[in-house]
């Protein structure tokens, strides 16, 4: 049979996603001006907290989930959804073994590859201790690693009660995937405890981790997305969080009298994740939201307070937006990165396990301090705030 005429290549297929049969649109370097933001959960835990982010109806975000549990998979609300190691489960789980999570990861790099090739940021979700987060996380980082996507880890660490081979597990992960993400955030369960009272319902404690995740992508997309008096853009968020190695949040809202005071200092300090440290850090990422009521005098007077706690040198990069829906409020979240740390999850019986070297940086200074003697509180007539370096006020 004779070869038929060559014809001009047809356009670009726009990406479809094998589970759902749904289009993924092709764009060119960010979406209309944007960058691209990703969000991909890993397992059950991260499905869990893709659904909690999902559910908050947030803005500029694309989500992905990927799973070795096809019936998992399945209730989850995303958009586009991964079966990792088809060939290898077969659908039913990589049974708590890290070593089923990474192949099944690796034999589908091409399709994490295609989901995530226009992203410009990407989060990775889950909770280390298992099979499918614990061995696919590292493979998924280093895909992104290796595209040139800025890439942020959030995952959790195992109850105590949930026995030393899981814990044992799970920091093993943590290190691995330390190797290959720009920033990493660790949320230990065991701390939910901290948070939880009696009535407290199982949904409830791990929404508190779930929120994590929302807010630390919320406070980055709202700087880029929201309109604001001070907005950022996608190389200011790089700055602070490219190469960072770990890092730690918190947040902050308030309504009542002094809420711009009030809020930073709850962002200072995180139930779940501890104090924000005072000892060590290279860069801060600070999110400022109000309504239209908030003035320009409470946004210098939050990032006095946290310009207080740092040493001169110190990178804070900061910018403010508006939301309707916290008018009379102020809120405030803080991404701390570059932090020294040598705690990971403590092991059964206390004490603490190492952090793996490979990730730290050797540039990095004990920039953050306490605030000087004589320092924390000022006579008004005599503060000089942020603001003062550009207008006077």
């Amino acid at each position: 049979m004779k070869a038929a005429a060559a014809k001009a290549p047809a356009p670009t297929p726009e990406p479809v996603d094998k589970e759902e049969g749904k289009k993924r649109p092709l764009v060119a370097t960010f979406k209309d001006g944007k960058p691209w933001i990703t969000v991909m959960g890993l397992g059950g835990a991260g499905s869990n907290a893709v659904n909690n982010m999902i559910a908050s109806q947030l803005e500029g975000v694309e989500f992905i989930v990927a799973n070795t549990d096809c019936q998992a998979l399945g209730r989850s609300l995303a958009p586009h959804k991964i079966t990792l190691g088809k060939d290898i489960t077969k659908g039913l789980g990589a049974g708590s073994k890290p070593e089923l999570g990474k192949r099944s990861a690796e034999q589908q790099k091409a399709e994490i590859e295609q989901m995530l090739q226009d992203s410009n940021m990407l989060f990775i979700t889950g909770g280390m201790g298992g099979g499918t987060c614990t061995g696919a996380a590292p493979v998924v980082a280093s895909v992104a690693r290796d595209m040139g996507i800025l890439t942020v880890g959030v995952v959790s660490t195992p109850f105590r009660s949930e026995g030393p081979n899981r814990t044992r597990l799970a920091n093993a992960g943590v290190k691995e995937l330390s190797k290959y993400v720009d920033t990493l955030i660790v949320v230990p369960n065991q701390n939910l405890l901290a948070l939880a009272d009696k009535s407290t319902t199982m949904l409830e404690a791990f929404r508190y981790a779930d929120d994590v995740l929302l807010e630390g992508v919320k406070g980055v997309t709202d700087l880029i997305v929201r309109p604001g008096l001070i907005n950022l853009d996608f190389a200011d968020i790089k700055t602070i969080l490219s190469n960072a190695g770990r890092a730690i949040m918190g947040s902050g809202i308030s309504s009542e009298e002094g809420r711009a005071r009030k809020a930073a200092e709850q962002a200072l300090v995180n139930p779940l994740l501890g104090d924000l440290p005072t000892e060590s850090a290279h860069g801060l990422l600070v999110t400022i939201r109000g309504g239209e009521d908030m003035t320009l005098f409470e946004v210098d007077e939050i990032m006095e307070i946290i310009r207080s706690r740092v040493h001169d040198e110190a990178n804070i990069i900061f910018g403010t937006c508006y939301d309707q829906s916290l008018e009379g409020s102020v809120y405030v979240s803080i991404i701390v990165s570059g932090i020294q740390t040598d705690v990971i999850s403590p092991p059964i019986g206390g004490g603490h396990i190492p952090l793996h070297e490979t990730h730290k940086r050797s540039e990095v200074s004990e920039f953050v301090t306490k605030p000087k003697p004589g320092d924390e509180e000022k006579p008004a007539e005599q503060h000089k705030g942020l603001f003062s370096r550009f207008f006077s006020l």
